[in-house]
């Protein structure tokens, strides 16, 4: 039997094998090697994903407190009846304000003293009339206007507006009450300064020669 002798033919081939071989090796060590890379890139991207939605749940839930601590401030919200009730309240305090400044009108504010011309102008009509129509006002009038002699005027009676005491007076000789004014003390009216209102009696003083005048009011 005659023993094996390799060739050249031979070695080329285990060579190639060989080589062969080798590079599947490498191919192989490549692959496994960028697989264990891509798993740990994968690895890594899923957990800065998963931190971007953790910060970014983080800045909503911090919002959203912020917003509720903004509404826990707010007052509470008027309840219906709350909301009448305080209307109410101020539309009665309007009307009160209202009427404080139509009480403090001038006598020259016809508008608001025609109610009262009215009844004086009844009651001078009727002066034997015991029981007058009773009249809502502040002002005091008398049954007949007090007239004297002395004073160029007729004082008509007193009037009070904010506290304070008026005496109402037409010119003597005037029939229109248009022409009705108020005087207050210290103020002059035809040379007569009035001087005081002490209870019922009126105190003037005539200017061009001090002559102290008392007149007895009804």
């Amino acid at each position: 039997m005659r023993g094996f002798q390799s060739t050249p033919g031979d070695s080329r081939s285990m060579l190639l094998r060989a080589a062969g071989i080798a590079w599947l090796i490498l191919i192989s060590a490549a692959t496994i090697i960028n697989h264990v890379s891509l798993s740990s890139l994968a690895t890594q991207t899923s957990a800065s994903a998963q931190g971007s939605q953790v910060v970014a749940l983080e800045a909503r839930l911090t919002d959203l407190s912020q917003r509720l601590d903004a509404l826990l401030k707010l007052p509470v919200a008027l309840t219906q009846a709350r909301y009448e009730t305080d209307s109410k309240t101020l539309e009665q305090r309007m009307t009160a304000i209202e009427i404080g400044l139509e009480q403090r009108l001038t006598a020259a504010s016809l508008s608001s003293l025609e109610t009262r011309i009215d009844q004086l102008t009844t009651r001078l009509d009727k002066p034997n009339q015991t029981t007058p129509v009773p009249v809502h006002t502040r002002v005091t009038y008398p049954t007949k206007p007090t007239q004297t002699a002395n004073l160029p005027f007729t004082v008509m009676g007193i009037e009070l507006r904010g506290g304070e005491r008026f005496l109402s007076i037409l010119p003597t000789g005037t029939a229109a009450f248009s022409e009705m004014r108020v005087l207050r003390p210290g103020e002059t009216d035809s040379g007569w300064r009035l001087q005081a209102i002490d209870g019922q009696t009126a105190v003037f003083q005539r200017e061009n020669d001090g002559q102290t005048h008392r007149l007895t009011l009804p």
